[in-house]
């Protein structure tokens, strides 16, 4: 077979110098393939790039890629690839879709699920409140012992993706609840999920039928549970309006958020110094190097044996 390459284009430091097997070739043959350097089965980066591989780069850079069949992007979401595509009434024509796949995710939902039960195991066990005890050098041992049982708590996650289902797959583990309403989620539905939901936190996906979808009408549903929103998944699920007038009529117990409607989050947003929101600059979900080179060779695997792609992105649905 020809020889293929691989660049790899990152931000992300360290990300070249991931360990990882080499490609299992058909025929159970393994090469290097183009890369100059071999070390006990293991490619290796290369820092001084040539003429040819600046070349990539600078194609990269100017989203020139005319020879590329498939692209493994490296972190949650695929918001930058479409805003590349025309724009028009009813969104890109068939011709004007890229020729080559998209492959993105695989190396988020661990990462995340860990923010979201950290959160949620917070909160449950009234960790926050044991730190305001701590202060005032209280031994409140009385009104600390009365947090509730994981499998008391109710969390429902809008958005069935990557991301949300390892989400739900760690909660489930350490005993909570989970209820879970797929990618594209209708206000109906919303509503429902705040109706029986203790905590509510989002994974949903950079599609226009997701924006905006947590309006005051269906968040009148949580008013009997009061519930805790945790927002990991895109900022304009809701207005910031909406959340903080849901906060101070106390729909919503509190807000946990990492995304929002604006970002950066501006100095005059009222979310800075309410006392019912906990807030991060986006930064829920983190790639880390070591989590991107086994994504990579599975689908490079699926690639050479002419397999379909995880994570595959479908550029007429938007994910």
């Amino acid at each position: 077979m020809p020889a293929l390459r691989v660049p790899i284009v990152s931000f992300i430091r360290g990300v070249g110098n991931t360990d990882v097997p080499l490609p299992q070739l058909p025929g159970n043959k393994q090469s290097v393939g183009y890369s100059d350097h071999q070390s006990e089965g293991l490619l290796e980066p290369r820092w001084d790039l040539t003429a040819e591989q600046h070349k990539v780069v600078e194609e990269t850079q100017r989203h020139i890629l005319d020879n590329v069949k498939w692209v493994q992007g490296t972190f949650a979401g695929v918001e930058m690839y479409l805003n590349l595509l025309p724009k028009g009434e009813s969104g890109p024509k068939a011709d004007q879709l890229p020729k080559f796949q998209v492959t993105s995710g695989g190396v988020m939902p661990t990462i995340m699920a860990q923010c979201v039960f950290g959160y949620v195991t917070l909160i449950a066990r009234m960790l926050q409140e044991a730190k305001e005890f701590q202060n005032k050098r209280e031994f409140a041992r009385m009104e600390l012992v009365s947090y509730r049982s994981a499998s008391s708590v109710t969390v429902g996650i809008l958005g069935l993706g990557n991301i949300g289902q390892g989400v739900g797959k760690m909660l489930r583990g350490a005993g909570y609840k989970v209820l879970g309403f797929k990618r594209h989620t209708s206000p109906v539905e919303a509503a429902n999920l705040a109706f029986c939901a203790d905590r509510i936190t989002t994974d949903l996906d950079d599609v226009l039928a997701n924006r905006y979808l947590l309006i005051e009408k269906n968040l009148q549903q949580c008013r009997e549970r009061s519930p805790v929103f945790i927002n990991i998944g895109r900022g304009d699920a809701i207005s910031e309006k909406t959340l903080v007038d849901a906060l101070d009529a106390g729909i919503l117990s509190r807000a946990v958020l990492a995304v929002f409607e604006q970002e950066p989050l501006p100095r005059v947003s009222a979310l800075w110094s309410h006392p019912s929101v906990h807030l991060t600059p986006h930064v829920s979900g983190k790639v880390f190097p070591e989590n991107v080179g086994p994504v990579l060779l599975a689908n490079f695997n699926h690639y050479l044996r002419g397999e379909p792609l995880e994570f595959a992105v479908d550029w007429t649905k938007g994910y």
